[in-house]
């Protein structure tokens, strides 16, 4: 039953990051603060791992990673990447 409960987890979490990337959907999480949308996908990844096993933890666990290293590259560019000289 916990694994059902996980893997529905990450599955919401992932689709939660494709409708932030995909449609900018979800603007009042980054009102909640820069780094929400990367906890989103720490959070899919943890609970993926926590998930049943099979092809499935696999997927989420790729998908959520790949989003996680998306969001990340976007904070960098964020933070360091629009410094004024």
């Amino acid at each position: 039953m916990k694994g059902k409960f996980f893997t529905g987890l990450s599955f919401f979490c992932f689709m939660l990051s494709f409708l932030i990337i995909g449609f900018d959907f979800f603007d009042f999480l980054y009102d909640k603060g820069i780094f929400t949308p990367l906890i989103i996908g720490v959070l899919g990844i943890i609970s993926a791992f926590l998930g049943i096993k099979g092809n499935i933890r696999m997927i989420l666990i790729l998908f959520n990673s790949f989003f996680s290293i998306v969001f990340l590259y976007a904070l960098l560019i964020g933070i360091f990447g629009f410094q004024q000289p």
